[in-house]
């Protein structure tokens, strides 16, 4: 009877899909994977964050793609993105400059947006540095992981959040999960200045921004963030001190990086609107 149910178990595990690995490299605090754009090799990086997948301006050039301007932003069709055994065919992809992340010396092409998370659960194993893929149909959840539901801004995921500040001061936010940020914790303009989180005599630092130019950031003093049953404690949150581009948006009230979500094997489940949080190996 024992034999038969090791042998069972044993076939079921052999049986169960594995998933498509994808390697990536961590550089610095942001998931970079080699993508092929119409069969030209390019880095992109891995970007919850983005509404689309993106392609660089350079890049549509030396693809020769035809963009068309919808709004403020531009697009091309039918551009097919490859990863491994993962392939994204015949995709509407946002066409932007990346002068600022270029000018900082890092060839990047590109980003890994929202189509590929909607077609996939996708396991982020930032001690291994791999990413895998499952049609949501073929996933199991991993027993010790901890679940926490989301919802979504447009296509942007959001978690819910409470941020405990000093003098026993609690605030609800809605914060984007952002793998393309390698901070903790930033929390937008409109929020911040609602709940007078802004001190004019605050430690202020600036960060790039992807296209060009910069941030103007301040440090706001956080207790602790709390998602579900996972807590940080003291987290370096910083608000933006300006409103300018998605500083200044109001779908979601921050967002939390990489620094945070290393922590963790993170499991991203669209279909299910939920993340999955696995205690890392380191």
């Amino acid at each position: 009877m024992l034999r038969s149910l090791i042998a069972g178990a044993i076939a079921t595990a052999l049986a169960a899909p594995t998933g498509i690995t994808i390697p990536f490299a961590w550089t610095p605090g942001q998931i970079e994977v080699a993508v092929d754009v119409n069969g030209r090799p390019a880095t992109f990086l891995l970007d919850t964050g983005s509404e689309y997948s993106i392609v660089s301006t350079r890049l549509a050039q030396a693809l020769r793609l035809t963009t068309e301007r919808r709004g403020t932003r531009d697009f091309a069709e039918g551009v097919t993105l490859a990863m491994k055994e993962v392939t994204l065919a015949d995709q509407r992809v946002m066409v932007m400059p990346f002068d600022g992340i270029n000018a900082r010396g890092r060839n990047i092409d590109g980003l890994i947006g929202y189509d590929f998370f909607a077609a996939y659960v996708v396991r982020i194993d930032f001690s291994a540095k791999t990413l895998t893929a499952w049609k949501p149909s073929e996933f199991a959840v991993p027993q010790a992981a901890i679940e926490v539901p989301i919802t979504f801004a447009g296509r942007l995921p959001v978690l819910a959040a409470t941020l405990r500040l000093p003098a026993d001061r609690s605030l609800d936010a809605r914060l984007m999960i952002d793998t393309g940020a390698s901070q903790a914790v930033f929390l937008r303009y409109p929020f911040a200045t609602t709940h007078q989180l802004i001190d004019p005599a605050g430690q202020r630092t600036t960060a790039p921004s992807l296209a060009d130019g910069t941030r103007t950031l301040i440090d706001v003093p956080v207790e602790q963030v709390s998602i579900g049953s996972l807590t940080f404690d003291r987290p370096h949150v910083r608000a933006f001190a300006e409103s300018a581009g998605s500083a200044g948006a109001t779908d979601t009230d921050g967002l939390i990086g990489n620094t945070l979500l290393s922590r963790f094997t993170v499991y991203v489940d669209y279909a299910r609107k939920r993340m999955l949080f696995e205690p890392a190996r380191r």
